[in-house]
């Protein structure tokens, strides 16, 4: 039998065939159809994905809520040390050794605060004694608003009838005074000591620490990457923050100047106020506001003349935050406005006081590490 005569086997020509099939445009678009019908992403693979990153941030703010009696101290030693960081420097480049530059600095910083405290204690004790006449005397002072603070009190006293049929309450003090000021005590001594050792130890083997955490990664442009990240971090938190301890030392030299040449007693204590609340924005200076408005009206007859105090602060803050600041720092080390509410309330409900001065250097430094990291520029957005 010739060859031409052979048989051709069965899998050939189902080859050929299929081929042609494939190749043919009905067959081409039916299996584009198909393709298209198949998902390419699984939505319930995307919903464990973010399901699994939501239960991993929980898990972390959970664990920040829990150690807050270490976390904060450190955050907090590591904030002063990076303001400080250009003195340890500064020392270090005129022949002093790193190490005995460091502990001047934060021996320095400890006796700072603790003079700050000492000088104030007693003016401070003042005012906390006067706190169980605060209310009587503002409401004397305010007998315009006398007509609400009525209402308010005859329904205080409306509660207080329904309620009087309840169950009694019981409060059970306290065994002894000197157990409840241990009791206080001992966290906040305890706090302080880690405060000054981390803060110590950071100044002291702050580029060790930093040579650990890049060499961390294998890849070299990651290196690289963290190492420019950590440094822009330094840069700008030691700027910013030493640019705004120079404003903030002047405001509370105003606000001391301000407020004597006023009348209103302990004028020392209220410049101290505003310049270490103002590191705080937003919250800070309106509590400074307030305090500002209530020892006014226990200082003053008129109402008038107490709030002439508060309005000056009010001019001053809004002068040195609107004009002052910005002119200083500079447009690149502007954070969003809302982003600065929204990070002082968490960091504030997290860990407290603080938690809100915490708040703008976590910010800074997350904003640091963003650009950083997506550092390509996006499309123009239309506006």
């Amino acid at each position: 039998m010739s060859e031409s005569m052979k048989p051709v086997p069965q899998s050939a020509a189902l080859g050929v065939s299929r081929a042609e099939r494939a190749a043919s445009p009905a067959s081409v678009g039916e299996n584009d159809h198909a393709r298209a019908a198949v998902p390419l992403i699984d939505p319930w693979l995307r919903a464990g994905h973010v399901a699994l990153v939501g239960l991993f941030v929980i898990a972390l703010v959970w664990c920040a809520y829990v150690a807050q009696p270490v976390i904060v101290p450190v955050l907090l030693a590591w904030v002063i040390a990076t303001i400080a960081l250009p003195a340890v420097t500064f020392m270090i480049k005129h022949g002093l050794a790193r190490s005995a530059a460091a502990v001047i600095v934060a021996v320095t910083v400890i006796l700072l605060i603790v003079s700050l405290l000492v000088l104030l204690s007693t003016p401070v004790a003042f005012w906390l004694g006067r706190a169980t006449e605060l209310g009587a005397l503002i409401q004397e002072k305010l007998r315009s608003m006398n007509q609400p603070l009525a209402v308010l009190e005859e329904l205080r006293k409306v509660l207080s009838s329904i309620g009087a049929g309840g169950p009694v309450v019981q409060v059970e003090q306290p065994t002894t005074m000197v157990a409840t000021i241990v009791s206080i005590m001992t966290p906040a001594v305890s706090q302080f000591i880690l405060f000054m050792g981390a803060l110590i130890f950071y100044l002291v083997y702050q580029t060790r620490l930093r040579s650990a955490v890049v060499y961390l990664f294998g890849n070299r442009d990651t290196r690289l990457l963290t190492l420019r990240i950590l440094s822009d971090i330094d840069e700008n938190m030691s700027r910013y923050f030493g640019a705004f301890t120079l404003i903030n030392l002047c405001l509370g030299m105003v606000t001391a100047l301000i407020t004597w040449v006023i009348g209103l007693p302990n004028p020392l204590l209220w410049g101290v106020l505003a310049a270490v609340l103002n590191y705080i924005p937003y919250i800070g200076p309106a509590i400074v506001v307030g305090t500002l408005a209530v020892v006014g009206l226990l200082s003053f007859a008129t109402i008038g003349e107490a709030l002439i105090a508060p309005a000056i602060f009010v001019i001053i803050v809004t002068v040195e935050g609107q004009f002052l600041t910005p002119a200083l720092m500079g447009r690149q080390l502007d954070l969003n406005p809302f982003g600065v509410f929204l990070s002082i309330a968490f960091c504030t409900w997290l860990w407290g006081p603080l938690g809100a001065f915490l708040a703008v250097p976590l910010l800074m430094a997350l904003s640091v590490i963003l650009g950083r990291i997506f550092a390509e520029e996006g499309p123009e957005l239309p506006e």
